[in-house]
């Protein structure tokens, strides 16, 4: 299959040998393939031996030390965007895209250069990519997603592409974040560009058996609080609501949240 030559995807991987090859090879096998960097963020088994029967196909930076994931991100899309390239697919290392997920992305950015940025829906699976969970549907039209970026990342970052002229202009991911790196990036974006999600299921997205950590879940919370300081416009009622949701979600333990979490993902229709 013809490889397009405007769009590369990011895949940083930290001893993810079980699951990064199908999340490669589901890049590689769609109905339009794309070139793959593969960031191994300092394995214990170094990912250009797990991956030895697709290394003509794709790239493999090693980093000697452990960065973490918006660092090892950060050097891979320094690549890309020195090698041309026009859109920056995101692809984590333990999750499968389906097989029209590239063209159908591409083909909704040509259409749109006024999106920064757009994500897809997505299924959540644990072991087995068919399992029937329902698919996690979130805001599409650049309205919405507007809108939904006052409380929370409104788009599935693990699904996103990137429009690499909007990384140029803004900057790429912040340390600042730890845990939220991705929607301080997309708020950035946003301040210049529409952000959007198509209506359509085109990402396996694996949940961890472990979970989130109280000690991360609160982190997590807490650096969204200060980015919506950061990006706060004082004449928006939902930036008002959004730091008041936020504040107050801080305080939920961490089983009720869950609980809502899950009843209303299940009230969703399939």
């Amino acid at each position: 299959m013809a490889e397009n030559s405007k769009v590369a995807a990011v895949v940083a991987a930290y001893n993810a040998e079980g699951t990064v090859v199908a999340a490669v090879e589901s890049l590689l096998a769609g109905t339009m393939a794309c070139r793959v960097y593969v960031v191994d963020d300092c394995s214990r088994k170094p990912v250009a031996d797990v991956l030895q029967h697709l290394l003509d196909r794709i790239v493999v930076i090693r980093l000697e030390k452990n960065a973490g994931p918006a660092a090892a991100r950060n050097i891979a899309i320094e690549r890309i965007l020195a090698d041309g390239f026009k859109y920056i697919l995101i692809q984590d290392a333990d999750d499968v895209s389906r097989p029209t997920r590239v063209q159908r992305q591409f083909e909704f950015m040509e259409a749109h250069p006024e999106i920064g940025a757009c994500g897809t829906w997505c299924r959540e699976f644990h072991n087995d990519i068919n399992e029937p969970e329902p698919v996690e549907e979130r805001p599409t039209s650049p309205e919405e997603v507007r809108n939904a970026m006052y409380f929370n990342m409104a788009i599935s970052h693990a699904s996103a592409m990137i429009r690499a002229e909007a990384l140029q202009r803004v900057g790429l991911y912040s340390d600042g974040y730890p845990v939220a790196e991705d929607y301080e990036l997309f708020r950035r974006i946003g301040q210049h560009y529409e952000l959007a999600s198509l209506p359509e299921f085109l990402l396996h997205y694996r949940i961890s058996p472990s979970g989130q950590s109280q000690s991360r879940r609160q982190r997590q919370i807490y650096d969204r609080f200060m980015i919506q300081l950061k990006y706060f416009d004082v004449m928006q009622w939902r930036a008002w609501a959004g730091l008041a949701q936020t504040f107050v979600t801080f305080f939920i333990p961490r089983g009720i949240f869950y609980a809502i979490k899950f009843n209303v993902a299940r009230s969703r229709p399939a």
